[in-house]
């Protein structure tokens, strides 16, 4: 754009744009930004050479690449291309800049009003492409879905499901039903999907007229048929009695007590589908080094400990965050607070950690004033707690601990709001949801590893699956668990 003295307002000289490449998607955010700087400067050379141009951009850290001394090769070269250039880059908020914002949006004129007010929710459309792909390929699960979701949450007074009479029901279950008991299809079911289903049918058995997925080394699991997947999601997704909107891996593993087929699929479809996650949840790489766990060899032998806030303040007088980590499990007691003072954390340490599972032998802290308070000093010595302290600055040297607030708030913000400062309602629900998803770095729940049985969710209730027998958390099954986590 170029500056009209007479009229004082910016006028329009030229547009540009491109997509970026399968490759170029993968690039860090700041290589993305600059590369669209060099790819416009090239477009506009004959309007701006030997000019002076002043750059707009709202990302922050290219007003800084040009002050310093060295950067990743990748930009170097493309700073030595700006040195071509009489350039200013000044850095703006994202709501000033509002005329490249407008360029970058899908138009409106060939939606239609639904599909509109679905993006409307969006914060930032350009940040969740995944959203706008929903409707693009719809599948008929999703309807049954959504459907069945609807009903499930106006009955409310609904205790129990017959089981046998739903998989009866059920178009694809009952066919299976009937092929286990007499060993045949019906004649008009086409031969490719015969086939399919006589390969399925390969793992299933009957119990007492309910089907079940039958593995040597597994328990049974239940079939659940169409009409019921949508609870089975909603309850380990969507409800704060188990769900926590966690990512989809989470709800895959908490819904596998349960089978269906293509259940991978439609949870990921699903979970794509949940507005509340796509607002809120940021894309993490799609492949990591294998998590390293600290050698900690029996339950509570190191536990971290470590505050979040200030919040606004709740109607209990809450405005922190405490959490309290097992090292061991990755067991999280979460506890609100109304102060850091060391005198408030010790109590809540005291009484919702060590008088409700005993003492632990290492508890490692920041170096917050109330860590390293004489007062809290004592306390751990009465107690006989070996006291240490992470690095200063170094957050991964307190990492397991330090990692679960973001997963905390993660979840806290699918269900609050910056109008509604209740955050203390919602932790121990937060907490559960926490302690019953599988952690990564175990492959097993916070739960299992800290009682050795697994949790009973609202909807085991009502179908009743076949849950693994309860262990006794011994010497022997704690160093064969051990064993098992490393390696």
């Amino acid at each position: 754009m170029q500056w009209d003295e007479d009229k004082r307002v910016y006028s329009v000289i030229s547009y540009c744009s491109r997509t970026l490449s399968t490759a170029e998607r993968k690039w860090p955010p700041v290589q993305v930004e600059l590369g669209a700087i060099i790819y416009s400067l090239r477009q506009f050379k004959p309007f701006i050479f030997m000019s002076s141009v002043e750059l707009h951009t709202d990302h922050k850290p290219l007003a800084y690449l040009l002050r310093k001394s060295e950067t990743h090769q990748h930009l170097a070269r493309w700073l030595v291309e700006l040195q071509n250039y009489n350039i200013k880059i000044v850095h703006i908020s994202g709501k000033q800049n509002t005329l490249a914002d407008a360029l970058s949006r899908f138009s409106h004129e060939d939606l239609s009003p639904e599909e509109v007010e679905k993006i409307k929710e969006l914060e930032d459309i350009a940040e969740f492409p995944v959203c706008l792909a929903i409707e693009q390929r719809p599948r008929v699960v999703h309807e049954n879905f959504g459907l069945t979701l609807s009903l499930r949450s106006m009955e409310g007074e609904i205790l129990q499901v017959d089981i046998r009479n739903e998989q009866k029901e059920d178009p694809e279950a009952s066919i299976l039903i009937e092929f286990l008991k007499t060993g045949r299809f019906p004649e008009e079911l086409p031969e490719s999907e015969k086939d399919n289903l006589a390969h399925l049918a390969k793992d299933l058995c009957l119990e007492s007229d309910v089907l079940y997925l039958h593995h040597k080394d597994n328990k049974p699991r239940i079939y659940i048929p169409v009409s019921l997947r949508a609870l089975i999601f909603d309850s380990f997704h969507t409800t704060k009695l188990g769900g926590g909107h966690m990512d989809f891996r989470k709800t895959l593993n908490k819904c596998k007590k349960y089978f269906w087929p293509r259940m991978h699929s439609d949870i990921v479809v699903w979970h794509k589908q949940c507005i509340t996650c796509q607002l809120r949840h940021s894309p993490n790489p799609a492949y990591r080094a294998e998590m390293c766990t600290p050698p900690v060899n029996t339950l509570f032998a190191k536990v971290g400990l470590d505050l979040a806030g200030p919040f606004p303040r709740t109607e209990s007088g809450n405005r922190h965050i405490l959490n309290i980590v097992c090292w061991f499990t990755k067991f999280v007691i979460s506890v609100p607070i109304p102060d850091a003072k060391a005198s408030t954390i010790a109590s809540a340490f005291l009484k919702n950690c060590y008088l409700k599972f005993g003492g632990c032998t290492e508890l490692i802290t920041d170096n917050a004033t109330a860590f390293t308070s004489d007062f809290f000093k004592s306390l751990c010595a009465m107690l006989y707690i070996n006291k240490t302290y992470a690095i200063p600055h170094w957050s991964q040297g307190n990492a397991v601990t330090e990692r679960s607030f973001r997963t905390f708030h993660n979840i806290l913000a699918k269900y609050i709001s910056k109008d509604q400062p209740d955050f203390d309602e919602h932790l121990e629900f937060a907490n559960f949801c926490y302690n019953t998803s599988v952690h990564q770095s175990t492959n097993e729940t916070p739960f299992f590893l800290m009682f050795g049985r697994d949790p009973i969710f609202c909807v085991d209730l009502i179908l009743d699956p076949k849950v693994r027998e309860p262990i006794a958390l011994n010497d022997d099954c704690i160093t064969k668990k051990c064993l098992e986590m490393r390696g």
